[in-house]
C-alpha cells in the first residue's frame, strides 16, 4: 500500500474547487489549493483549473507532472500539447476526476518499491479512461455506455494491450466458449463492430482496437 499522496489544486474557482478537494480527500489524498498568480507549492500531482475563462498557466512555470480541468477539445488538446499528463472536461464527476488522479499518479511514478505486479484497477490514455471495478468508461471526457459483454471484451482486450488477439482465444476467455473447429465469428465481429462505434474516432479507420489482417485484434495503447 503506498504512502498518501499530495495533490495541488490551482484554480480560481472557489466553489468547484471546494467541492473537487472534499472528493480528492476522501480518496486518500493530502489536497492543498492554490490561487495563480505566484509559486506553486510542492505536490505528487498539480491540478490546473483552466476552464470558465481562468487563466493558462506560464508554459515555463508548469510543474513536472499535472493535470489540466478544460473546457472543450480544442482546450484539452492545447494542454496535452503543453504536456500535461492528462485533461479533463470540466463537468467530469468527481469520482472520475480522482480516478484520474490515481491513474496519472500510478502511471508516471518512478519510486523505487512500488508493486510492478499490482492489480490495474483502472486503465487511463489519452483517449480513454476504463475503472475494471465499476465497469465505468470515458471517451475524450465522455461517459459511454458498454452493455457487460462489450465491456468484458474490451477489458480483456486492454489487459492484453498492443498483442494480436486470435479469434479463438477471445471467444474462448471472453464467451468462455471450447474451441471447436471452424469456430463462427460473426458474433465476435460484431461485438468489435459496436465497440468501436462507442470508443473510435472515427470507427471506419480504427486506431484503437485494429485489425490485424488474418490474426486476429489488438488493442493499441497510446500512454505517452
Amino acid at each position: 500500500m503506498s504512502q498518501k499522496r499530495s495533490i495541488l489544486i490551482v484554480s480560481p474557482h472557489a466553489a468547484p474547487s471546494a467541492a473537487l478537494a472534499q472528493a480528492l480527500k476522501q480518496g486518500g489524498y493530502e489536497v492543498v489549493r492554490h490561487e495563480l498568480p505566484g509559486a506553486l507549492p510542492p505536490a505528487d500531482l498539480v491540478l490546473i483549473d483552466v476552464s470558465a475563462g481562468a487563466a493558462w498557466p506560464d508554459a515555463e512555470t508548469l510543474p513536472a507532472r499535472f493535470m489540466l480541468i478544460v473546457d472543450n477539445a480544442s482546450a484539452m488538446r492545447r494542454g496535452f500539447g503543453l504536456g500535461a499528463e492528462d485533461c479533463l472536461l470540466a463537468d467530469a464527476h468527481l469520482e472520475e476526476v480522482a480516478a484520474r488522479c490515481d491513474a496519472v499518479l500510478r502511471r508516471t511514478d518512478t519510486r523505487v518499491g512500488l508493486a510492478d505486479e499490482e492489480e490495474v484497477a483502472v486503465y487511463v490514455d489519452r483517449r480513454l479512461w476504463v475503472n475494471f471495478g465499476s465497469h465505468q468508461v470515458w471517451v475524450r471526457g465522455r461517459g459511454a455506455h458498454l452493455t457487460p459483454r462489450e465491456f468484458r471484451l474490451l477489458a480483456y482486450l486492454i489487459r492484453h494491450k498492443d498483442e494480436t488477439l486470435d479469434h479463438d482465444r477471445l471467444l474462448t476467455s471472453v464467451w468462455e466458449r471450447p474451441i471447436v473447429e471452424e469456430r463462427p465469428t460473426e458474433v465476435l465481429k460484431q461485438y468489435i463492430w459496436r465497440l468501436r462505434q462507442k470508443i473510435e474516432e472515427d470507427p471506419n479507420t480504427p486506431d484503437t482496437i485494429v485489425t490485424d489482417p488474418g490474426a486476429g485484434y489488438r488493442f493499441v495503447s497510446r500512454l505517452d
